[in-house]
């Protein structure tokens, strides 16, 4: 009984593949003759008027290029998705730990402060979070007057 399923399921796996190269074989070729004639009536549109059925034709004609482009996208996405659940990713342990030994190399794990150390997460969370805001405040100072300095004036009358 498998054995006659299976004959059957490659025969159907025959049909199907011709039916696609049928319908979908050389989608770039025929996205390609489809621009170029909407590319002829165009030219035609600018060196006289296009009939109703020449514009019909235009407008049809971008239509099959757009459903036509769509089938490639679909198809693209398809088959990355087919290949990644055949071959897998290649997440192996070796990867996973190199991305562990990463993280924890760019991690802080303690500080030296007023030389002692500081080594919970929230101390180390607050030690910089504090010497940041130190960084970014506005500090009052006396800043540089102008006095006793002559500056041009105009008159009322100049004004």
């Amino acid at each position: 009984m498998g054995v006659v399923l299976k004959s059957k399921l490659k025969v159907l796996k025959e049909a199907i593949r011709e039916w696609s190269k049928l319908e979908y074989g050389s989608l770039d070729a025929k996205v390609a003759t489809l621009v170029e004639e909407i590319a002829n009536l165009d030219i035609k549109g600018e060196l006289g008027v296009l009939t109703n059925v020449e514009m019909e034709m235009r407008k049809r004609k971008f239509d099959d290029t757009w459903k036509l482009l769509k089938c490639k996208d679909a198809s693209v996405f398809q088959r990355s998705k087919s290949r990644w659940l055949k071959e897998g990713d290649n997440n192996s342990k070796y990867f996973h730990r190199r991305v562990k030994a990463k993280t924890v190399r760019n991690s802080i794990r303690a500080l030296k402060v007023d030389g002692g150390w500081v080594e919970t997460p929230m101390e180390v969370r607050r030690v910089v979070v504090d010497y940041f805001k130190k960084q970014v405040v506005d500090e009052k100072w006396d800043r540089p007057t102008l006095d006793g300095v002559p500056f041009a004036m105009l008159s009322e009358e100049e004004n």
